[in-house]
């Protein structure tokens, strides 16, 4: 007997109403607190790192919110809804983990050595902990790469739950958006963009925690989830295997169809978290911590990014395929990324998805916003500034705002044009390669003395390279698979960078023990 599947709901004026204006509020705070952030910064070097003073808590929701974008709010859903159990693998069992391991091992670290250094941003902070400007500017360009490549994918998130909440064409919704991102930023500067941040991972934490335990009680619980998806026609046992080894070894599917794929997960989601730029650059302008405010800042990450996101990016691709069946993967361009916001409607009418689609709004501007900072940044101070010191600080702001504005507009031209097929696989291209390279140059780096500049350079060549080979092999030609691919990526980067620092000149004494034995 085949199961009752429910149509893909329509469009009602109600909830079209309450979403649009609960989007706005969520908006309109954002921009308070860019203005109230405003007073913050009065120099350039304050505009890109503030005062070095914000606290554990925000700093924990920014983070949060950094980490947590569209891609783990609605991209790993659709994941999940396209291959069923398998799929948690990837989508959500890393989130146990999550960004304790950043906290752990970059927090702390991050502070003390862009304070001891002087340095507003982190590719600043490499290139001085290596003494090298040379290494600071193609630090800056191969983060501008992934992270475009990155940003595409917040946008499309955006625009997917647009589409599902209204059937409306995401152009006005993106624009207005990404206006209200450039504003935040601008007036607020670093400040301004954490506090945004932090306000919307607290939001996003919340919303998270209550859709994906709410659809699970909905559903009956697993037994009955699993149940359910049996009875699907063609595919329903395969839906409840733990591994696919039917589908194909190369490819995406590589990460749900052999032990290659699967134990390759948790190594990508520990390296990135570590490796994210725009994760560890929300540590750039965080306070002194002491013991208690360390583990205040482990305790806000945890309940934000931890177990209740697992239920909400896992259970819930479940959840919508018990419901909707198949369907939703003939709706292009956004097939498997409308799960999410059609099971919230399902298991919560009007009011979860109101709340559902301002925590996916909060979720992707929230890392958009991260990245894109990042992004003027790498710009204005690790290349212009660093070559050309002479450049007022006010040329620097208002070239700052500018290219704000363009890196927004990229990815929102791309996304309205010819977005991702299946988001967090295209996002899960860019995040390897940030991860393989990052945790290497940033991470180690802060404990292992004898790393030098051309071990760090070797690292960022190659893990560059091999990201735009793997991306063409795994996506365009299908000949490797994504697993296979990112012990390509950590191996090779893991072998350079420790061989070839060995190999050469570590830099000054001097420098080694400013770093590694005094106090800031």
């Amino acid at each position: 007997m085949n199961p009752q599947w429910l149509a893909v709901p329509k469009t009602e004026a109600i909830t079209v109403i309450s979403s649009v204006v609960g989007v706005g509020l969520f908006l309109a705070v954002s921009i308070a607190l860019g203005l109230l952030s405003r007073k913050q910064w009065k120099t350039f070097d304050e505009y890109l790192v503030g005062k070095r003073d914000i606290g554990p808590v925000i700093t924990g929701c920014a983070l949060a919110a950094s980490y947590l974008s569209g891609w783990a709010f609605c991209g790993s859903t659709g994941i999940v809804y396209s291959v069923g159990f398998s799929g948690m693998w990837f989508a959500g069992i890393w989130s146990l983990l999550g960004l304790i391991p950043c906290c752990w091992l970059a927090a702390m670290k991050t502070r003390d050595f862009a304070a001891k250094l002087g340095a507003a941003t982190l590719p600043e902070t490499i290139g001085r902990r290596f003494e090298s400007k040379m290494l600071q500017t193609v630090i800056a360009i191969v983060m501008l790469y992934f992270l475009f490549m990155y940003s595409v994918g917040q946008l499309k998130a955006a625009g997917g739950v647009w589409y599902a909440v209204t059937g409306l064409d995401p152009l006005w919704s993106l624009l207005l958006s990404v206006f209200i991102a450039w504003l935040y930023m601008v007036l607020g500067g670093y400040v301004g963009t954490q506090w945004s941040m932090g306000f919307q991972g607290a939001f996003l934490g919340f919303v998270g925690a209550l859709v994906g335990i709410w659809a699970i009680l909905w559903a009956g619980g697993f037994y009955e989830i699993s149940s359910k998806l049996y009875m699907e026609p063609k595919v329903g046992p395969a839906m409840i295997k733990l591994m696919r080894p039917e589908l194909p070894h190369v490819g995406p599917t590589q990460l749900f169809s052999s032990l290659v794929g699967i134990l390759a997960t948790p190594v990508i989601f520990f390296t990135m978290a570590i490796g994210f730029p725009h994760n560890v650059s929300r540590f750039l302008g965080m306070g002194q911590l002491n013991k208690r405010s360390y583990w205040t800042l482990i305790t806000v990450v945890f309940l934000i990014a931890g177990i209740p996101i697992m239920l909400d990016c896992s259970s819930n691709g479940l959840v919508a395929r018990m419901i909707y069946g198949p369907q939703l993967l003939a709706i292009k361009p956004w097939m498997g990324d409308l799960a999410a916001p059609y099971l919230a409607h399902a298991v919560g009418g009007t009011p979860l998805m109101t709340l559902y689609v301002m925590g996916l709004f909060a979720a992707a501007l929230s890392t958009l916003a991260g990245m894109v900072f990042i992004m003027s940044a790498n710009i204005t101070r690790d290349v212009i500034k660093l070559w050309w010191p002479k450049t007022s600080d006010k040329s620097m702001l208002y070239l700052g705002y500018f290219l704000i504005a363009l890196f927004l507009f990229l990815p929102f031209y791309w996304t309205l044009v010819n977005p991702p097929p299946l988001l967090s696989i295209f996002m899960g291209l860019a995040a390897m390669g940030l991860g393989a390279i990052f945790f290497f140059v940033t991470a180690v780096s802060y404990y292992w003395k004898r790393a030098t500049k051309w071990g760090a350079l070797a690292t960022v060549l190659y893990g560059t390279g091999m990201s735009i080979y793997g991306g063409w092999a795994v996506l365009l030609k299908k000949t490797v698979g994504m697993g296979t691919l990112e012990w390509w990526l950590v191996i090779g980067c893991g072998v350079l960078y420790f061989l070839v620092s060995l190999m050469t000149k570590p830099p000054s004494k001097e420098l080694i023990d400013k770093l590694f034995t005094a106090k800031s």
